[in-house]
């Protein structure tokens, strides 16, 4: 294989996969209609508009995944269907209530309602963590920067509350493997206290392990997420911000029910910038975000760099291996994908200038591969038939990229062409 065609193979692995762009209605106005709901759907907000106080109104959780602010299961386990509502009532000394329905012989009935313990619904989840095959409510409320969790058990019409604890964030999670799930409760106060506590259920909830030595001198965790950090193997992984920039991220596991940080948030996980550790390349397993300057760029001014970010996979020791490796404009504009394959091979011209232009090239001859720059609107009319692509608009300025993509017909349909763009937030 000719120098030529390497090349080439690099600059086809610099892919940039596309976000769905802003879709525009010609007549918005045209367009609207009233939503129509099921007869079932209907039939179950007549029910809770028919319970909820004059006043009140149905609230959602403002963090989760589910962004619902209607949860229906089975919670008892009895074969009915439940439903699950939070409301706030302004004028109340309890803001918060929660109101239980059971769908009897096609009609929904009110089962009860209960206080919640804050001026905020923070967020829900509906699982089975006491391990009898029933649904538990989890829930947890907030009252200006404190935040307090509860799980309860519904049965028999009755709702009992399991454990209540402050938290910064809870996670639900089988951390020791043993095939139920359990309760792990990360709680932060800064310069104050940093714990991390995991329960599980034994006639009660009982504390498997704790830590309670953890450093509270950091300015808060900005992500926290648990799941397999490794192959077999499950762990919490905590972003946290020392500054309004700067963080570093620490990976707790358990192993024999005790919990042990296998990777400790030291100089190796330390980054001038945050980055949110996730499951960057969809493997199921959670990598570590780091900030890395491209080759050349090791001395340079830290504003000026355009650093990469790169991700890296816990060893199941004492180390991290290299995962992927991407550039994020620091604006969040748009990303460019670099193949793990040309980790070492691809850099950044030490010309470059952020917000103006930015020219990736070949680290061993300099080659360019791919650019992206920035045009007034002047520029990009002529600029848009010399093999620029737009990427996205901000405020004055066109974001355009180029460079040399080729067909991959591996993995997709055969003679499918790789998306050059990840844009985020386009107005064309």
């Amino acid at each position: 294989m000719n120098k030529r065609v390497v090349r080439r193979l690099a600059a086809a692995w610099l892919m940039l996969g596309m976000l769905p762009a802003c879709t525009f209605i010609s007549d918005p106005v045209s367009q609207m209609k009233a939503p129509e709901l099921s007869a079932d759907k209907a039939s179950l907000m007549t029910a809770i508009n028919s319970w909820i106080p004059a006043g009140s109104s149905l609230i959602r959780p403002i963090n989760g995944d589910n962004d619902s602010s209607i949860f229906t299961d089975d919670f008892d386990n009895n074969g009915r269907m439940d439903t699950l509502v939070f409301y706030l009532t302004p004028n109340e000394a309890v803001l918060i209530h929660g109101l239980l329905l059971e769908k009897q012989e096609g009609e929904w009935v009110k089962k009860l309602v209960f206080d919640g313990k804050g001026t905020q619904l923070d967020s829900v989840d509906i699982r089975d963590v006491s391990g009898d095959g029933t649904k538990n409510i989890i829930a947890g409320y907030s009252r200006g920067e404190e935040k307090g969790m509860v799980v309860y058990n519904y049965s028999g019409g009755e709702l009992d509350e399991l454990l209540n604890q402050p938290y910064t964030k809870y996670l639900l999670d089988d951390l020791n493997e043993d095939g139920i799930e359990d309760v792990t409760i990360v709680y932060f106060k800064r310069n104050e206290i940093a714990t991390i506590t995991t329960y599980q259920y034994n006639e009660g909830f009982k504390v498997l392990d704790s830590l309670d030595d953890i450093d509270p001198y950091f300015s808060n965790y900005y992500n926290i997420v648990s799941g397999k950090v490794a192959k077999n193997k499950e762990g919490i992984v905590l972003d946290s911000a020392v500054d309004s920039r700067s963080a570093y991220t620490t990976l707790v596991v358990m192993e024999n029910n005790k919990l042990r940080v296998v990777i400790p948030g030291d100089a190796r996980t330390f980054k001038d910038r945050k980055i949110v550790s996730k499951d960057i390349d969809n493997d199921g397993i959670i990598e570590i975000g780091l900030l890395e300057p491209p080759k050349g760029w090791e001395y340079f001014d830290p504003e000026t760099i355009p650093y990469f970010n790169s991700y890296y996979k816990w060893d199941g020791k004492d180390g991290l291996d290299f995962a992927a490796k991407l550039y994020q404009d620091p604006a969040d504009r748009f990303v460019i994908n670099i193949s793990p394959e040309w980790n070492e091979k691809v850099t950044v011209d030490t010309r470059s200038v952020l917000n103006e232009s930015l020219k990736f090239i070949m680290a061993d001859t300099g080659e360019t591969v791919a650019e992206v720059s920035f045009f007034t609107e002047d520029e990009w009319s002529r600029a848009r038939t010399d093999g620029w692509e737009l990427l996205g608009r901000d405020l004055d300025k066109f974001i355009g990229y180029r460079g040399e993509l080729e067909q991959s017909t591996s993995g997709g349909d055969k003679g499918k062409i790789t998306a050059p763009i990840e844009r985020k937030g386009i107005d064309e």
